[in-house]
């Protein structure tokens, strides 16, 4: 399998690749130039300025020295016409031009540079803003950080990946999940050994209405339009996406190396992130620490530690916690503070990793080791405090916890499973998760699915429900008796209620899928209500085995009834799940109500999505009727 030539494509007409070839064809700046005349030097001269070589310095035709002051120039520079003016990062008009500062081997637009005590191999585009600037230098021939390899999962390699600003999402997981596709990995090695080529300079690059401002060192750096720097600590190897609509922000003591960091993002606050590369809309702040990591769109990462992992879109990590060799590409989950999700190392080397499920949270205190896959438990829980054991788990939904009471002859290093207990119990915080994710994006290029009930879910309820069903009578069950439970046990009481948790569960995708056929069909094609017409509304793999296994009612008419009710119930359980919180807290604190206001956004949007539902099924309903009547 080769990178197909869109994708090659994609990269060449990136900002990067076209700034290369822009370069590559001496298009940058295309400006007629000249050089100064004397009584411009002198004007420079009188205004405080420096320079070793007047005639290395070139001009545009209508240059001006009105606006260049106490200033050291050093080896070749391009300058403009300075007029107008442009905004600081605080928002104060300040005229543009060059100001107490020291320059060589630069090409200038209409730009304010400002108390920059070095800067040398930078393009400045018109209408930036670079101000107390320690130094900017292009050091020799520079790749900004672009095709360096790191090491995902295994810090010990096995997954090597070459990072670069322009790759996307899907195209990362593939390489990184696919290590044994050799011809993928070759086909990708080799574009990128001439990519990096391609974009080797000696000189930086600041974009148009840039913002660079407060920051100590910078070193062969890419910085897109519209970016705003503001009091960052360094800046080396770096490419620096950015655009007027979804400009990047770097501000207050961050470090970045090696990184690649798309448009819209944002790192803040004393968060240094290296070797990595930092998707669209994604947000890192508060001492985080991201090394050798990809980090999903929109994902929100502070106070942080995350080492060699593929952290998928929408993920959240608000406290001190841990994640390392961690395999996420769904994402969409949660590390709660304390929690170490990186026991990888054996005592010999740190050569084993963790896949999570889509949606995970790993609550407070937790302790998971290594090697762990619970790609196929999505949407679990692994409770507060619990120490997880090296295993394979694969029950979506599940809820892992310490056993209140511990059966007899069950090893001290299992804990307790509780399969599809989040569905069950929990749909606040599930409906809330999606809530949040429908706030968050605000982009119109990022497609997710907007609730649980979805295809890929769906088939691992459905493997797990066949595994319950498959269950020996027993007290105890262990991953000897039901493979997929992993380093726990189950109750027999927990069975019933797991097996009666999953069929809701696919009853309720099951009868989604087939409206979603249903409106597809016209009103001709829409026949009397019988058991073989609702089997045929079942289309696909999918849904007739799930149709095979879980029961539906017989009648086309009864299928759409039933789908309302379905949504009804669930809005009923996000109200149960999130009063029982209240409840508690009333117990506790006499002031509850008063400083837990109703959280109004989120039960309107609930409200909304049953109000399309109940509509839908009721035109669908009308359309039945009136198929009926023209028979």
């Amino acid at each position: 399998m080769d990178i197909s030539q869109n994708i090659k494509n994609d990269f060449i007409s990136s900002p990067l690749g076209s700034f290369s070839e822009q370069l590559a064809q001496a298009k940058i700046f295309r400006q007629k130039i000249r050089a100064l005349k004397d009584e411009e030097i002198e004007k420079l001269k009188s205004q405080g300025n420096i320079c070793e070589n007047w005639s290395e310095i070139m001009v545009a035709p209508d240059f001006t020295t009105e606006r260049i002051h106490y200033n050291i120039f050093r080896g070749k520079l391009v300058l403009p016409h300075f007029f107008g003016s442009v905004l600081t990062p605080g928002g104060v008009s300040v005229p543009t031009g060059i100001y107490r500062s020291t320059l060589g081997e630069c090409i200038i637009e209409n730009s304010h540079i400002q108390d920059v005590s070095i800067m040398s191999g930078v393009i400045v585009s018109a209408g930036a803003t670079l101000q107390n600037i320690g130094s900017f230098i292009a050091s020799g021939i520079t790749s900004f950080g672009t095709g360096r390899s790191i090491a995902v999962g295994s810090e010990m390699g096995g997954r090597s990946f070459r990072i670069n600003a322009d790759i996307s999402w899907d195209l990362c997981t593939q390489l990184i999940l696919n290590p044994e596709n050799t011809e993928l990995q070759e086909s990708y090695d080799n574009f990128m050994d001439d990519w990096k080529l391609t974009n080797q300079h000696n000189m930086c690059f600041v974009g148009k209405a840039v913002a660079l401002c407060n920051t100590n060192i910078v070193r062969n750096v890419w910085i897109g339009d519209n970016a705003r720097i503001d009091g960052a600590a360094k800046l080396r190897n770096a490419v620096i996406y950015s655009s007027l609509e979804f400009p990047t922000e770097v501000f207050d003591g961050v470090i970045l190396e090696g990184a690649q960091v798309q448009e819209g993002s944002k790192v803040h606050s004393f968060a240094q992130v290296r070797d990595s590369i930092m998707f669209k809309q994604s947000r890192a702040g508060r001492n985080a620490l991201i090394s050798s990591s990809l980090i999903g769109s929109f994902a929100h990462l502070e106070e942080a530690e995350i080492t060699s992992s593929l952290v998928g879109p929408l993920t959240q990590m608000h406290h001190q916690s841990l994640l390392i060799g961690a395999l996420w590409p769904q994402g969409r989950g949660n590390v709660g503070y304390g929690a170490n999700v990186g026991s990888n190392h054996t005592g010999k080397m740190a050569d084993q990793e963790l896949f999570a499920g889509e949606g995970m949270f790993f609550g407070l205190g937790c302790s998971v080791k290594f090697p762990t896959d619970f790609a196929q438990a999505p949407y679990s829980i692994i409770a507060t405090d619990v120490c997880t054991d090296s295993q394979k788990m694969t029950f979506p939904f599940a809820l892992v916890c310490k056993p209140l009471q511990r059966p007899s002859g069950i090893n001290a290093n299992l804990n307790e499973i509780i399969p599809g207990w989040q569905f069950a119990y929990n749909a606040f915080a599930l409906e809330r998760n999606f809530f949040k994710y429908s706030q968050r994006v605000k982009s119109p290029d990022f497609v997710f699915e907007k609730n649980i009930f979805n295809p890929e879910l769906a088939q691992l309820v459905l493997n797990a429900l066949i595994a319950l069903k498959k269950a020996p009578l027993k007290d105890i069950y262990t991953n000897d008796d039901i493979p997929g439970l992993g380093s726990n046990f189950m109750r027999a009481s927990t069975l019933q209620n797991a097996i009666n948790s999953y069929e809701k569960y696919l009853e309720h995708f099951g009868i989604t899928g087939a409206m979603e056929i249903l409106e597809k069909q016209t009103l001709k094609n829409i026949k009397r209500s019988t058991l073989t017409n609702v089997k045929r509304i079942f289309q696909g793999d999918l849904l007739k085995d799930i149709y095979e296994l879980v029961e539906f009612p017989q009648k086309t008419s009864a299928l759409v009834r039933r789908h309302r009710t379905l949504e009804r119930q669930w809005q009923e359980q996000i109200k149960i799940s999130q009063e029982r919180d209240a409840i508690k807290g009333r117990e506790i604190f006499s002031d509850y109500d008063a400083t837990h206001p109703p959280q109004t956004d989120f039960i309107q949007w609930c409200k909304d999505r049953y109000e399309r539902e109940r509509k839908r099924c009721n035109t669908m309903l009308n359309a039945l009727k009136l198929t009926r009547k023209n028979d």
